[in-house]
């Protein structure tokens, strides 16, 4: 079924393993009624996938929140990006993924692939971060800073979107969204979509678990790949790290 794209819809945008279920589910604890708890079924329901869920999506009032991976499309003008350091998403990826992989597979392996979906790291930044100027509105959330202020950057979120909240239900939604919560939700309940046949969605979560999966070899060829896009998000103040 196609997507007819409305001017408000808002499309919460990420390269894999940067956040997005995260604040899917703290937007979904938000529109949900009292009533019903978030879970990995339920949750598409209010914040659908873009090509998954264009059924749901054709059937839900504005503004439309909507997620995808996608890189840069021009049709999708409102967007809220989300960027986490490039080293810690390959770090979650790999382990994220590692029962598709060949046998075997080493990170080190993995992280010189060049068939990453929907594309490298870097390139997906850039892809977003380069027509800025193109979308009628771009609001750019570090997965960092939902770490150490999760109620401040929801709030960013909302005001963005245009939703009524109170400050009482951000941090109720907040809350309803730890990442132990969705643990458990994961474990007890499933997912509707578990295509790479992992044992478990939610990971560890944390900022800097590069620093133990990179050997000196990695940080060189990362370096070249991508270091540039790094130092431009802030992560680095030099290719020396």
């Amino acid at each position: 079924m196609s997507l007819n794209i409305r001017p408000e819809d808002v499309f919460l945008i990420s390269y894999p393993r940067s956040g997005n279920t995260w604040v899917r589910f703290m937007l979904a604890n938000l529109l949900k009624p009292d009533s019903e708890t978030i879970d990995f079924h339920n949750i598409h329901d209010y914040i659908p996938e873009e090509g998954r869920n264009n059924d749901i999506i054709n059937t839900l009032s504005s503004p439309r929140i909507i997620k995808t991976h996608s890189t840069y499309k021009a049709d999708y003008s409102r967007v809220i990006y989300l960027v986490r350091d490039g080293r810690d998403v390959y770090v979650s990826y790999y382990h994220y993924r590692l029962k598709k992989l060949p046998e075997g597979c080493s990170f080190s392996e993995f992280l010189r692939m060049e068939d990453h979906s929907p594309s490298l790291w870097g390139d997906h930044v850039e892809s977003w971060l380069n027509h800025e100027e193109q979308l009628s509105g771009i609001l750019i959330i570090h997965y960092e800073n939902l770490l150490s202020n999760p109620n401040a950057e929801l709030k960013k979120m909302v005001d963005f979107i245009g939703i009524q909240a109170t400050e009482e239900e951000i941090i109720q939604a907040v809350h309803a969204s730890r990442f132990d919560n969705m643990r458990k939700i994961d474990q007890t309940k499933g997912r509707k979509y578990n295509l790479t046949g992992t044992d478990e969605f939610i990971r560890k979560g944390i900022k800097g678990d590069w620093q133990e999966q990179f050997t000196r070899d990695d940080i060189e060829f990362f370096n070249k790949r991508e270091g540039k896009i790094l130092i431009d998000l802030g992560y680095e103040e030099s290719f020396e790290w």
